[in-house]
């Protein structure tokens, strides 16, 4: 292999947008960095944002019954996806990267970002437009950069957002806790991201306490002073008002991210038996699956219990009940009866314990029978001997 070869191999691919965070970010905030899991995870993030953005094109383009997709089409793409104020910023800046293509259009060496004065490439916007060669619908030679302008602008608001975040917690480097924050206290982006189901792994929760669990001010009684308290009186130990420990622990638990609760062994044996019983044959499985994971998994149990809590606040209670949980599966399965859910989880398990009840009372009516069987041989046993001793009286006398 020559050495030409041996450097393409040892080449690190690129990975859609994942080379373009960094650039955005030093134009965003230049004393800033970025850790490698946060820019993949937004690099994602991006991809998802581009095929939803890039179906709704071709959706609009199939209805007008045009052959050729315009940046007219991916304007109102962004309107129909897009928050109403971010898709106004969007379009602005989709708009000024066409503007500035189509002025240096003439000019041969030069690529079309540089064209477009944009650092995002035309040509991965592009590749989502096409469908990656599965559609048909041609696409103009505006279309992907008035895409590219508008990808530039949704990574560089949410840059923006997690670099104040990160600097407000007294660090340099964007982790995916930054990121998180950066979107949630953005009122558009959390929309969007809340609508299209979209979030970071291990990015934590926003922290957040009901007022109703907040502990009441109450006003401080004058203490009388009295003649005894010189004396010397043994010190009671110190106690907490009913909810205090709570509180701190629901505060400290808030603040933490990028952290795992559950013990990684059970976990990871518990889907290695799932995926056995599945396939018939024990399969491999890397770590990274095991964590990407146990991490979601972590995530809808979190936002599951978060709506249930919500709803026994709503019911006047404190205390989280199992009917919360049912109620708000209920709600998010679209079922009518909450006690639905309940019902169609245990009704193997009724079956199972219905099996079982009606096995044991098969055995007991055989047992009884197998009894009652045994009763009759003995009576009729004890017939034959009193007709036995009857006639040997006979015969005596």
């Amino acid at each position: 292999m020559d050495t030409t070869q041996k450097a393409i191999a040892k080449k690190k691919k690129t990975r859609f947008f994942e080379t373009y965070i960094s650039k955005v970010l030093k134009q965003v905030s230049d004393s800033n960095g970025i850790t490698s899991n946060s820019k993949q995870q937004l690099n994602s993030a991006l991809c998802l944002i581009s095929k939803l953005i890039s179906s709704t094109v071709i959706t609009l383009t199939e209805m007008a019954k045009k052959k050729t997709m315009s940046d007219k089409e991916v304007k109102n793409a962004l309107l129909i996806v897009l928050p109403s104020q971010m898709a106004a910023n969007a379009i602005i800046e989709g708009q000024n990267a066409v503007a500035s293509f189509g002025k240096d259009n003439n000019i041969k060496g030069t690529s079309r970002q540089e064209k477009a004065g944009i650092l995002f490439s035309p040509a991965i916007a592009e590749k989502f437009l096409r469908n990656f060669g599965y559609s048909k619908v041609m696409v103009t030679s505006q279309a992907p950069v008035y895409l590219a302008g508008a990808l530039q602008y949704l990574t560089s608001e949410i840059l923006k957002n997690a670099s104040i975040s990160a600097k407000d917690n007294k660090r340099i480097r964007i982790n995916i806790r930054d990121l998180e924050m950066g979107v949630r206290k953005n009122e558009d982006l959390n929309i969007f991201f809340v609508k299209n189901n979209i979030s970071f792994l291990g990015g934590g929760v926003l922290p957040f306490i009901h007022q109703s669990l907040l502990p009441k001010k109450t006003r401080a009684k004058k203490r009388a002073k009295k003649a005894d308290d010189n004396l010397e009186v043994d010190k009671k130990k110190h106690r907490f008002r009913p909810g205090t420990v709570s509180l701190r622990e629901i505060r400290r638990f808030q603040k933490m991210s990028n952290c795992i609760t559950f013990a990684k062994f059970p976990f990871e044996k518990f889907v290695r038996h799932v995926v056995t019983n599945h396939n018939g044959t024990p399969m491999k499985i890397s770590k990274d699956v095991f964590i990407v994971l146990q991490y979601f998994i972590e995530q809808q149990i979190t936002s599951l219990l978060r709506n249930a809590n919500f709803a026994a606040i709503h019911a006047g209670r404190v205390k989280l009940m199992p009917i919360d949980i049912n109620f708000v599966r209920a709600i998010e399965s679209g079922l009518n009866n909450p006690y639905q859910i309940n019902t169609d989880i245990n009704s193997s398990t009724m079956l199972n314990i219905e099996d079982e009840i009606s096995d044991a009372e098969n055995q007991a009516d055989d047992q009884v029978g197998e009894e009652e069987e045994d009763g009759e041989e003995v009576g009729e046993e004890e017939e034959v001997g009193e007709e036995v001793e009857n006639q040997e009286e006979v015969g005596e006398e």
